[in-house]
């Protein structure tokens, strides 16, 4: 909510290979991730942004078999996207040429397609290489330990302080990353 009205929010379009959100009141689109308004009238004002958890069915209902699972029909652009997302992961990646088109200069620093776990704490983002994660990882990030790691049933990377609370994070791919927070840090092994 900004300024204490409810906005209905749907795929809008696309920017940087990444879905831009519109909302229905006013026709501002939305950075889906940060939550900023990036065009319209409501351009500059930011939304309440939260990390989705990605899991499987078998993991969510081995953390807790009395959870309630719920499915709606998928249609249109989400059935699209879901097809998408299914075979990017499946195959390796690919961005259809729609999506390539609306990509500005890339970071070349990492293959586009690498998968990772971004993190934002603060200001300050980092982008951990997937390879990197497999054996796990411990450091130390503005005076506190954290931990990340792979789960074994979902295979999903997570990072967690060391009280088990959750900085934001995201399990994406560099190009969705790096055009989200600019100049990011990449894992490099240290501490």
């Amino acid at each position: 909510m900004i300024e204490g009205k409810l906005h209905h929010l749907s795929a809008g379009g696309l920017f940087n290979g990444l879905v831009l959100l519109i909302d229905d009141e006013t026709k501002t689109y939305w950075d889906h991730i940060t939550g900023e308004a990036v065009h319209g009238p409501l351009k500059g004002k930011c939304l309440d942004a939260w990390p989705v958890d990605m899991t499987t069915v078998a993991a969510a209902l081995e953390t807790d078999p009395e959870i309630t699972l719920a499915r709606r029909p998928v249609h249109g652009f989400a059935r699209f996207f879901g097809f998408l997302h299914r075979n990017a992961f499946r195959h390796g990646g690919f961005l259809p040429p729609r999506f390539r088109g609306t990509m500005g200069p890339e970071d070349k620093r990492l293959e586009r397609m690498t998968h990772g776990l971004g993190v934002v704490v603060g200001d300050e983002a980092r982008f951990f290489p997937m390879e990197d994660i497999q054996g796990g990882i411990s450091l130390d990030w503005g005076g506190r330990r954290m931990e990340l790691t792979i789960s074994g049933q979902n295979k999903v990377p997570a990072a967690a302080w060391e009280d088990g609370e959750r900085p934001f994070q995201l399990f994406t791919r560099w190009y969705g990353f790096s055009y989200t927070y600019p100049g990011c840090a990449i894992w490099d092994g240290g501490g």
